[in-house]
Formats: C-alpha cells, sequence, structure tokens
C-alpha cells in the first residue's frame, strides 16, 4: 500500500525514550487528512525496543517495525527505513522526539512548493533551542561547522538536525549512494543531493537537547569525523 507520508524513526535501546515520542507520533499522524504510516528500525538493540515498538499497532495499524541482529548506526537505520517506506513524503526523525512531530505540517507545505528536501535546521536565526547542549558540545559543534563548509561547501549551518523530509523519489534517488551507516550520514547524503542540483529548502525548528544522548565527544571521535568529512568528496566526485 502507498501512503501520503511515511515517517521513520531510527532507535536503538530506546525502550524508555521510544513510548512518548510514538504516542506523539501517533495523536498526530491520527488527527492529519493524509494517510500515513511508521516505521521504527531498530538495529541491534539490546533491551526491548522492538516488543515496545510492535505493542502501538494496536494503536496504529500501518506501524511497522524493522529489527536487525547488528548494531551498525543511524545512518544504516534510516537508509533501511527511507527505502522500506511507501509514502510519497518520508521524514524521519529521532527517538528522543528532539523536533516535535508537528514540524512536519510547514515541512509538507514547504515540499509542495516543489522541493526535494526540506531539512530542519538548529542553525538558522528563527529556530528554537529549548534545551541547549553542554559547552564543550556546542563549541564542538561550531568549529566542526566552520570545517565542513570550507571541505563541503554545503551551504547548509546545520546538517545533522534529526528531522528531514524527501520526496519519495528523492529518498529512492539519494539513499542507495550513501556509504555512511553512522550518525555522519546527514552530511553525505545532503553532498549528493546538492551536488545533483536537488532542491534543498532549510526550515528553523524548535529543539530540544537530550541529556541521555549517547554520542560521545572527544578527540578519538572528532578525529574520526574530521576523515569521514574529508573522505565524502572524493567517494562522490569533487
Amino acid at each position: 500500500m502507498t501512503f501520503d507520508v511515511s515517517v521513520i524513526i531510527p532507535a536503538y535501546n530506546d525502550e524508555k525514550r521510544l513510548p512518548p515520542t510514538l504516542k506523539k507520533v501517533i495523536s498526530f499522524l491520527q488527527a492529519q487528512p493524509f494517510t500515513s504510516e511508521i516505521l521504527v528500525v531498530t538495529d541491534g538493540s539490546k533491551d526491548r525496543t522492538a516488543e515496545v515498538a510492535e505493542a502501538f499497532k494496536s494503536d496504529f495499524p500501518s506501524l511497522r517495525v524493522l529489527t536487525y541482529s547488528h548494531n551498525r548506526g543511524k545512518g544504516f537505520g534510516v537508509k533501511e527505513g527511507m527505502l522500506a517506506a511507501t509514502g510519497k513524503q518520508r521524514l524521519f526523525m529521532d527517538a528522543d522526539y528532539a523536533v516535535p512531530v508537528d514540524y512536519l505540517t510547514p515541512f509538507l507545505a514547504t515540499m509542495a512548493e516543489g522541493y526535494d528536501i526540506v531539512i530542519g535546521s538548529r542553525g538558522l536565526p528563527d529556530s528554537i533551542i529549548s534545551t541547549p547542549q553542554g559547552f564543550p558540545r556546542r563549541q564542538f559543534a561550531l568549529l566542526f561547522g566552520q570545517l565542513q563548509y570550507l571541505v563541503l561547501r554545503l551551504p547548509y549551518p546545520d546538517t545533522q538536525c534529526g528531522f528531514k523530509l524527501f520526496t519519495g523519489t528523492a529518498a529512492e534517488r539519494f539513499f542507495p549512494l550513501v556509504t555512511y551507516d553512522c550518525a555522519y550520514f546527514d552530511a553525505e547524503l545532503l553532498y549528493i543531493a546538492h551536488k545533483s542540483g536537488a532542491k534543498i529548502k532549510q526550515l528553523p525548528v524548535t529543539w530540544q537537547h537530550d541529556n541521555e544522548t549517547r554520542l560521545p565527544v572527544g578527540f578519538k571521535r572528532s578525529f574520526e569525523l574530521f576523515l569521514k568529512m574529508l573522505k565524502i568528496p572524493s567517494l562522490h566526485g569533487k
């Protein structure tokens, strides 16, 4: 069955964070005039993430849970969900509900103007950061953003916000080209799409930092991300 909208939620060991997010997403979608589905993608979760997600099928029958035995990363989960979805428009959002699902409404309205991809950004003047990251993370994000612009020349101050909407055509065109399974897949994806001439629009969002985030900030991770950044142009042509 083809739906108007698919919502993809990658989840890893999220048995506690996922239920309130699914309740809000389901409540929102049930109030909309369009048809919709939800895909929860869990790869390698050691807790009851899959079982918890499955329990919501009674409230929302068009919910699917894609389960993988080994953890490969957020990028892998989003890619698998996007390519398994059938929606004419496909949104991915984070399991921690950092950006409220209500933003789907203005995102869909913007996409209707002819855009292929609409991305949430924490770096625009009208963006609202209700719960900021700690000082080290903020400084790292600023420095990394400057380096990323120098290397990739992407005109987007925030490539990593976990709230992005794609047309089904754009999702099926660009996601198969993504090679990164990690959380840095967004930058690679946007690099591919931007170089391909896709119409991409940034919109401000309200964003709340989850203090339980599992992504560490340290020299090793920073160096690994920098190497991944440098590799993207050679992977997809300068």
